[in-house]
């Protein structure tokens, strides 16, 4: 079962299975991100939860109180794009089945991105959902600082990975902080 589409399958059930057993593991995930993170950032590339992922609410609403700006992602022309959101800006629930900022404002690319995962091996190679948005962003953004947020449960021994996969240079999970050398 080494095949990206079966690891995906299999990660997709028992996350759905498990993603509610600890109903602390986003606030511990957003506690174990501020502990990491001890520089000041000005803004963050970060994903709004959906399908059993682990929930960046908690860690938003920190980001929030820190005064930190947010981006969501955004897709358009098959492109990943990061536009500004504030707490009250409505979000709309897009064609690819993810919630993005309505309206289109400021478009930048943070320094620091955060990326939804279903699955991650101990070399920091990250597994999505299949699309290749996050992928194709980082080939043309390798100078960025990428963070994958995910559950301790979705780590792999082994992810087969493409020379254009994105490689987290740091995971955090709910249960550890994981950083890698790339």
């Amino acid at each position: 079962m080494n095949d990206k589409n079966s690891i995906r399958k299999k990660i997709k059930i028992l996350r759905r299975k498990n993603y509610s057993l600890d109903e602390n593991a986003s606030s511990k995930a957003a506690k174990n991100f501020f502990f990491y993170l001890k520089k000041n950032i000005k803004s963050i590339g970060l994903y709004w939860p959906m399908l059993y992922e682990l929930d960046t609410r908690p860690l938003i609403k920190l980001l929030v109180e820190k005064n930190i700006d947010i981006y969501l992602p955004s897709v358009s022309s098959n492109q990943l794009k990061f536009f500004q959101w504030k707490l009250n800006d409505t979000l709309t629930f897009n064609r690819l089945k993810f919630y993005e900022p309505k309206q289109k404002s400021i478009q930048k690319k943070p320094s620091l991105i955060i990326v939804p995962m279903l699955a991650f091996d101990k070399n920091g190679v990250r597994l999505g959902y299949g699309k290749g948005f996050y992928d194709r962003f980082f080939e043309k953004n390798k100078n960025l600082f990428y963070l994958g947020y995910g559950y301790e449960f979705q780590e792999v021994n082994y992810l087969p990975s493409e020379h254009f996969d994105l490689r987290c240079n740091t995971i955090i999970t709910n249960e550890s902080i994981k950083v890698f050398k790339l």
